[in-house]
């Protein structure tokens, strides 16, 4: 008995995703897709790319809070553009745009030659990766947005970079994250995986305790043992129970897409049906209606001649 499969975790022996329902759509051509999928990749790189680029020159201002924690003020500059690269929101940000460049760039590929290198090439490891990767940005942004709303955010920010940014990477990455489990025609990902997106969760944990030792702050505040242990502790189960129901809730959001497609699909194929039947019905009426005008000229023709 094997321990590890790649069926079990999205890669079947009959070969990887033989429907090609990562590069397809229930309800866009595959070109719509990857078009749409390259406006989310450049929107992720250039608000990323600005944000730095402001940085560089300027300081911005964000209160943030905490469930046990007051409004407090951090002032980010040019050092915070190499410390985004501990915090869970950019890195997801980040995520997002690299997801969105490798998946339009299979998806044009599939538009115009009809096959990809992911589904052909590509070795059973890389296309395994690529699956969990789907699963990973369509319920991390959820679990950023959430948190960063329901518990984090301190007020509305004064300044037009401060809000644009905070709109940016915490509520138009859980849109780009809807786009992906509504658009594509991709399965509901294994339950398997649920166990990688946690996984990744703790690594990010490590991570933040590292940048505190390295670099000498927290990256979320509740980190801080100052705070109280079990304030830590409640944190990380809060969000790893919110994880478990974000997975829950896109994989059944994604079955739900099934079902409204194939239903869809039965309607269309329904429609044709009956206006193909409509169709040999008149087709039908005007073959009997030709006939008769035909047959008339020849009685008529028959009934003169017998006159003469």
């Amino acid at each position: 008995m094997k321990i590890f499969s790649y069926a079990s975790w999205g890669v079947p022996r009959t070969g990887f995703d033989p429907s090609h329902t990562f590069v397809r759509s229930h309800f866009v051509s595959p070109l719509v897709l990857a078009c749409i999928r390259t406006l989310l990749c450049i929107y992720c790189f250039t608000a990323i790319t600005t944000c730095y680029t402001w940085l560089a020159h300027r300081t911005a201002t964000i209160s943030l809070k905490d469930v046990n924690i007051g409004s407090y003020t951090i002032q980010q500059s040019d050092a915070a553009i190499g410390q985004s690269f501990s915090f869970f929101t950019y890195l997801t940000f980040w995520s997002l745009g690299f997801y969105f460049l490798v998946s339009s760039i299979h998806t044009f590929m599939y538009a115009f030659r009809q096959r990809t290198w992911l589904h052909s090439s590509w070795p059973k490891p890389l296309q395994m990766a690529h699956s969990l990767y789907y699963s990973s940005i369509t319920c991390f942004p959820f679990l950023v947005t959430i948190v960063f709303w329901g518990t984090m955010n301190s007020g509305w920010p004064t300044g037009r970079f401060e809000q644009w940014i905070n709109i940016s990477v915490h509520a138009l990455n859980s849109l780009f994250a809807i786009v992906e489990i509504v658009l594509p025609a991709t399965q509901p990902p294994p339950w398997t995986h649920l166990s990688v997106v946690l996984l990744v969760l703790s690594a990010y944990l490590g991570l933040a305790y590292i940048t505190r030792e390295t670099q000498g702050f927290y990256v979320y505040e509740w980190m801080n043992p100052a705070h109280g242990n079990w304030s830590i502790v409640l944190h990380i189960i809060g969000y790893a129970g919110g994880m478990v129901a974000l997975f829950v809730l896109a994989r059944c959001a994604i079955v739900a897409r099934h079902w409204i497609a194939k239903k869809t699909e039965g309607a269309r194929r329904e429609n044709a049906e009956m206006e193909e039947k409509g169709i040999k019905l008149d087709d039908r009426s005007d073959t009997w209606s030709s006939e008769m005008v035909i047959s008339k000229p020849s009685q008529a023709r028959r009934s003169s001649n017998h006159f003469v």
